[in-house]
């Protein structure tokens, strides 16, 4: 991951344990906490509160993967109990959960997979993704994350854990802002943005980070961007962003740019471990084995939508 400060806070807050959702054929994804995003959304834009409580609902389901009464779900989520049975009401009346009035349970209902499955397969490849981070745990032994660009945020969205994870107790925090200041210029906040910046222009990413200027982030006046577009361009050049391991930051990672059919924003996906490379073979090693599973599922996904992904 780059050298920046932030890239340094980004080893305690933005690389995510998350919890544990099931894919489609079995597989664990590491998912970002549904309550720890909503709030992190809330704090850095406007927000409808009621949409996001949906959402952390939806989520407690897919942490906890069991039904559960009002009152469970409203502890679990610091939510009024008024506000959590108006939640799940609504979504019982609309059949994405199912209810029993003896039981007094809700659960999620089969519509909730059917129309994640359709999502699934007309936005992500028909479970090409899920498979890229499989192959990629399996073939180098490390943690898996998969990000994506969400306007001005870098978010995580999936991990796979592999021979590293966080500490339990480290805290954490979402979102983070994709571009960052730092060291009187802007530049990718981490390895994994700089891989989704160098997918976009040189004009694209300067609109990014003066958007980001404007919602508070980095100094009021103008401020030298040509380290950013320098720093992007090298990523976009090898194809990759490298981060090593130091006293601040002891973790290996190396992030790769993924493009995603039908996407509208940017992804990244990278590994990351405590020792991944001793030297410059291992470097090399790791490079080889990741470009081979993400060019040959891109491959895949160019044949299955019949178009570049370019």
């Amino acid at each position: 991951m780059l050298e920046t400060a932030a890239a340094r806070e980004y080893a305690a807050k933005a690389i995510k344990v998350g919890r544990s959702a099931r894919a489609g054929d079995g597989r664990v994804l590491e998912m970002a906490s549904g309550n720890e995003l909503g709030e992190g959304r809330s704090r850095e834009r406007g927000s409808v509160k009621s949409c996001l409580r949906t959402l952390d609902v939806l989520e407690y389901f897919q942490r906890m993967g069991a039904p559960a009464r009002t009152i469970e779900i409203s502890e679990a989520l610091g939510i009024p109990n008024s506000s959590a049975d108006e939640i799940l009401r609504t979504l019982a009346s609309s059949g994405y959960l199912s209810y029993n009035a003896a039981s007094k349970l809700y659960a999620p209902s089969y519509k909730i997979v059917a129309n994640a499955a359709s999502i699934e397969n007309s936005f992500f490849g028909s479970g090409r993704v899920a498979r890229i981070m499989q192959d990629l745990r399996r073939e180098t032994g490390a943690t898996v994350f998969l990000t994506q660009q969400n306007d001005c945020w870098l978010e995580s969205v999936a991990e796979l854990s592999g021979g590293w994870s966080m500490a339990p107790n480290a805290p954490r925090g979402y979102p983070t802002e994709l571009i960052c200041f730092d060291r009187n210029s802007w530049r990718p906040s981490t390895n994994f943005a700089a891989a989704m910046l160098a997918q976009q222009s040189n004009v694209a990413i300067l609109q990014l980070a003066t958007r980001t200027q404007r919602l508070g982030h980095g100094p009021n006046g103008p401020a030298l961007m040509k380290l950013l577009v320098d720093r992007v361009a090298q990523t976009r050049a090898k194809g990759f962003a490298l981060w090593r391991r130091k006293a601040a930051f002891p973790v290996d990672s190396i992030a790769m740019p993924l493009r995603v059919p039908n996407s509208v924003a940017s992804y990244a996906i990278g590994v990351v471990g405590a020792t991944l490379f001793q030297g410059e073979g291992d470097v090399r090693n790791m490079l080889s084995t990741m470009q081979s599973v993400i060019f040959r599922h891109q491959d895949g996904f160019i044949a299955a939508n019949g178009r570049s992904l370019q």
